[in-house]
């Protein structure tokens, strides 16, 4: 447990070792909402982006996850893995085709971008708008650049929702945007929150998995050699690539009232960082925490899995002397 200041000076108290990462993900006095915080710290999405499952706790995040869970079924999951393996093959023959490339550029971006898109019905006429205003949330050096980038997916998302209320089609957001009609559960700037997470979500840590799982198979040619003698190990492949390659490094908390963790006190309103990547390298080596405890995820489990099923192959089958490696 390290008292430490933020790059704005808030006072903020990082937690590292596993046990008391753990102990603080499930710890009911420590709330996602910024609501919670006395200081808030780091960047913050526009109000109207804030209501989504992830920044929301007890009552109010359970409403959300109902809402939003009965598009997640197992139908959906084999349905996107058609889809997926479709557009990862496709890319993969692209990427392979040239002896000098860029995996992040011509794989790891569009992959999970055009699937995501896919998820929320974007129209092929917007795509190249949403995809130049990812990269620039993935590759920012100023965070004015962010804010704008946010601001254009914003009223990007916002027109969507427009359209697939008057022309509904097959895709989650439809779904979510009739129900929400009917029934009123949600609020229409939730449901707004709702399709911006899903859209980062899916993007963002899709792409540091695959591009940092490769490089992880790149490192250890050994390792790579012993999968593509044995695809059958692949899906243990992934959960270990999960494990080491989290995509998510931390999880910001904030005391709901005074505390004490790993006997250091934290006063109420005090952000705490459980720091993720350092517990996943802890000695009992567990499953990855990034992705295994509730209630604080929207079906990223199944995403990750599925889109690193279909990616890693892409480092398997290049060869591992000669080729555009």
């Amino acid at each position: 447990m390290h008292r430490l200041r933020s790059a704005d000076g808030v006072p903020v108290w990082l937690v590292v070792r596993e046990a008391e990462v753990r102990a603080g993900l499930v710890d009911r006095r420590l709330g996602a909402d910024r609501a919670h915080a006395a200081c808030p710290t780091g960047f913050a999405l526009p109000a109207v982006l804030e209501g989504h499952p992830l920044n929301r706790d007890g009552a109010d995040h359970a409403r959300l996850r109902r809402f939003a869970a009965p598009e997640f079924t197992v139908r959906w999951a084999d349905t996107r893995r058609a889809r997926v393996e479709y557009v990862a093959a496709r890319l993969a023959a692209d990427l392979l085709a040239h002896r000098r490339t860029d995996l992040v550029a011509r794989f790891a971006i569009p992959l999970p971008l055009t699937v995501t898109a896919d998820l929320l019905g974007v129209p092929h006429r917007r795509r190249a708008e949403l995809a130049r205003h990812t990269h620039t949330m993935l590759t920012h050096t100023h965070p004015e650049q962010l804010h704008n980038a946010v601001c254009h997916v914003h009223r990007l998302l916002a027109d969507l929702i427009s359209i697939r209320r008057r022309l509904p089609g097959g895709d989650v957001l439809s779904a979510w945007t009739t129900r929400r009609d009917r029934h009123r559960t949600i609020g229409e700037d939730e449901l707004l929150a709702l399709a911006f997470q899903l859209w980062w979500a899916g993007i963002e840590n899709t792409a540091h998995v695959i591009t940092r799982g490769t490089h992880l198979l790149l490192d250890h040619p050994d390792q790579a050699r012993a999968l593509r003698a044995a695809p059958a190990l692949l899906p243990a492949a992934i959960e270990e690539i999960l494990r080491h390659c989290a995509p998510t490094a931390i999880a910001t908390r904030h005391a709901r009232e005074d505390l004490t963790i790993a006997g250091t006190p934290v006063p109420a309103g005090g952000t705490v960082v459980l720091a993720l990547a350092s517990a996943h390298h802890g000695p009992a080596r567990r499953t990855h925490l990034a992705l295994a405890v509730p209630p604080h995820r929207l079906r990223r489990r199944t995403s990750l899995r599925l889109d690193g099923m279909y990616s890693l192959p892409v480092t398997l089958t290049a060869p591992s002397s000669g080729g555009p490696w």
